[in-house]
């Protein structure tokens, strides 16, 4: 609970810091912003289109009319491989030479740029000999400057202009040692912009599409693809994307249908030698029947044909399995040895019906060779034939596993820039600019805060603590003290003038002088208001202004500079003459009047201390603003009559060594004075136990 009240505390500190050094915020989060904005208009608009895709597991069709022939040629493929065949140089090249995404053409111009006005060009073609070039000068791209909405220049490296051309036309011209051709399918752009255009290789150019194109499975298990692609141009993105999507179930469709085209061609090639030998079986068999006459098949012999051709048959199923299995395994694979000994097991049985057909007759024997020869090509040739046909209706049939579900459509609002999200990151990165700098401010500045510390080192003490009066309490000549007396530096100065009163009980002599460490401190805004305040307890007070260089009270209460303190010293005039009331009951003051030639002589002179000890016959207290005590010695010289010194610091401002510098310096000319400080502009916080401004009690 105090961890978290400590932060609190802190960041209320922090606000209040930042509040303060407003003229070091607003600045820093300006300029971020500025060039938040910037940014945000200097990035083009990129759009992104997508395109969805199933990719189905087996193709039902072909199992359908395949049969049993359908495992040879239906595989599946997880959607992870199917990503990587895709984003594979031999899908994405398609695409990159078909939509010619290896030539480009970006806009110059700054102003165009940043206010979305570049043209737009396209290159159909742009080959240049460069192996007739320097080295240097191959990666250097040319120029092409839009002369009208349809005809254009060309420029090369050197900016020197190689050619004039129409758009839609490809030319060839001579350069260097060879011929370069350069092309132009579409331009959209105003007369005088100019495109760097130039080709990529057809490694970078895949490369750069590929980051610009994404794949990613929807869902898990799904098989459903999303195709997405960024570009600068939706149109074009659209047209990319779709070329992606046709492009893969193209080649998906050619690849599962490669497989049937060549073993549909070894069918067809082994189809004749079949034919051929099923017709010279057919010839030896009726050939045999002419030269013997009709000859009658008995029923054993029918049988033990019957059981060749079957076993046959296995011998010719069980070679088509084991030829499977070595195109999957080795040779061997325990699935190709059991193949194997099947095999050589059905031999062994096909070897035992020969005996039994060496009991028959001769010509039974003969019969029966040939018929069986006849069946078996018989068998083969149909076999062969019903193949060729399914493999056939296949190859026709045949649609992939892909299958485009939504091809892209064209998009009108761009993903890129997040013009929002920038300009909160640059306004957020001003601030902590602005924070950064104000840290570092304070850190540099090396003013003391602490009273406590000031206390400690020096061995004077803090009378006071005056936070920022109200600006507007001031009203014309009336003092704060006089206006607002319940703002909280007059509050603090009531303090001041008590820790003074009691002070002066042990001295008979009622002059307190008033000094600060540098000017700007506000020790005439402290003098003035002590004045009222002394005033308003029906004391009457003399405030002179002992600033004869700078002095500057008369302009607090309203009165016209001219002859004042510094022609009293000079002994022009008696100082009855040029002492004012002012609106502030038994308040009088004395100004400094024009600059003397020889301020520090007046104020060190005899008839100074003589005409102090003179008012202190005529007023019940003497408060004597002087100078700065670090510019001069007016100050010193000042205050060496008075009883009571004030110096005034500014809080936050000061070093703790030039405070002590100060106060030694104020006190060389009257040692015995009793010296106090007063810290102006005080800030108040939260660690102080109270509000900055808490009204009246």
């Amino acid at each position: 609970m105090a961890s978290k009240k400590k932060e609190e505390t802190d960041l209320f500190e922090l606000l209040q810091n930042l509040l303060k050094n407003w003229l070091i915020v607003l600045p820093c989060v300006f300029f971020a912003a500025a060039v938040g904005v910037f940014v945000a208009m200097w990035i083009r608009p990129v759009y992104q289109v997508d395109a969805l895709l199933q990719i189905e597991t087996k193709n039902s069709k072909g199992s359908a009319m395949m049969g049993d022939m359908a495992a040879m040629f239906t595989t599946t493929s997880p959607a992870e491989t199917e990503i990587e065949l895709i984003k594979s140089r031999k899908v994405l090249g398609t695409t990159v030479e078909s939509k010619r995404l290896q030539f480009y053409a970006i806009p110059k111009g700054k102003w165009d740029r940043l206010f979305h006005r570049e043209g737009r060009m396209e290159l159909m073609n742009f080959e240049v000999p460069w192996r007739c070039l320097p080295k240097e000068d191959k990666e250097e791209p040319w120029t092409a400057k839009a002369l009208d909405s349809t005809t254009f220049a060309l420029y090369d490296h050197n900016n020197n202009r190689v050619l004039d051309g129409f758009v839609g036309q490809t030319y060839h011209f001579p350069y260097a040692c060879d011929t370069a051709s350069f092309g132009i399918y579409r331009m959209i752009a105003k007369k005088g912009q100019r495109f760097s255009v130039g080709k990529m290789t057809y490694l970078d150019a895949v490369e750069a599409f590929r980051k610009n194109f994404e794949v990613t499975e929807k869902g898990k298990r799904t098989g459903i693809l999303e195709f997405s692609y960024q570009d600068v141009y939706p149109d074009r993105a659209v047209d990319v994307l779709n070329e992606v999507a046709t492009s893969y179930l193209r080649q998906n469709v050619e690849e599962r249908n490669a497989e049937a085209q060549q073993t549909l061609e070894f069918l067809e090639k082994q189809l004749p030698d079949l034919k051929a030998r099923l017709d010279s079986s057919l010839m030896n068999m009726n050939a045999y029947q002419n030269r013997v006459g009709s000859v009658d098949v008995a029923a054993e012999t029918q049988i033990v044909l019957q059981k060749r051709m079957q076993l046959e048959q296995k011998i010719l199923d069980i070679q088509q399995k084991k030829q499977e299995a070595i195109r999957l395994f080795h040779a061997e694979h325990p699935t190709v040895k059991t193949l194997e000994d099947q095999e050589r097991a059905i031999r062994r049985e096909l070897a035992a019906t020969s005996r039994d057909v060496k009991d028959l007759p001769e010509t039974q024997q003969e019969v029966l060779k040939l018929t069986s020869e006849v069946e078996l090509n018989k068998v083969l040739y149909t076999n062969m034939l019903n193949s060729v046909q399914q493999l056939r209706l296949v190859s026709a049939g045949e649609v992939g596993s892909v299958r485009i579900v939504d091809f892209a459509e064209q998009t009108t609002k761009p993903i890129k820039p997040k013009k929002k999200i920038i300009l909160g990151i640059f306004l957020f990165l001003g601030l902590l600019l602005s924070l950064a700098i104000v840290s570092l401010k304070d850190k540099l500045s090396g003013g003391v805060k602490s009273a406590t510390f000031i206390e400690k080192e020096t061995g004077f003490t803090v009378y006071a603590k005056v936070p920022k009066g109200n600006p507007k309490g001031t009203k014309g000549t009336r003092p704060l003290a006089v206006v607002e007396p319940d703002d909280v530096a007059v509050e603090s100065l009531r303090a001041l003038r008590s820790s003074l009163e009691f002070s002066m009980m042990e001295s008979d002599q009622p002059i307190i002088g008033v000094s600060g460490l540098i000017p700007g401190v506000g020790k005439s805004f402290i003098s003035v208001n002590l004045a009222a305040l002394y005033a308003g307890l029906g004391k009457k007070v003399l405030l002179i202004d002992a600033d004869l260089r700078k002095g500057r009270l008369h302009k607090e209460f309203g009165i016209k500079r001219g002859k004042g303190f510094s022609q009293v010293l000079l002994r022009e005039i008696q100082p009855e003459e040029v002492i004012s009331s002012t609106e502030v009951e038994n308040l009088f003051v004395l100004p400094c009047g024009n600059v003397p030639a020889n301020p520090a002589e007046l104020l060190g002179s005899k008839h100074y201390a003589e005409l102090i000890a003179q008012f202190k016959q005529q007023y019940d207290l003497i408060i004597i603003d002087t100078p700065p005590i670090m510019l001069v010695t007016d100050a010193a010289l000042a205050c060496r009559v008075a009883a009571q010194v004030v110096m005034v610091i500014e809080y936050n401002k000061h070093s703790i060594e030039a405070i002590q510098d100060g106060m030694n310096q104020i006190l060389k000319g009257n040692p015995n004075a009793h010296a106090s400080i007063v810290i102006n502009k005080y800030e108040h916080g939260s660690q102080d136990g109270y509000g900055y401004k808490y009204g009246k009690y």
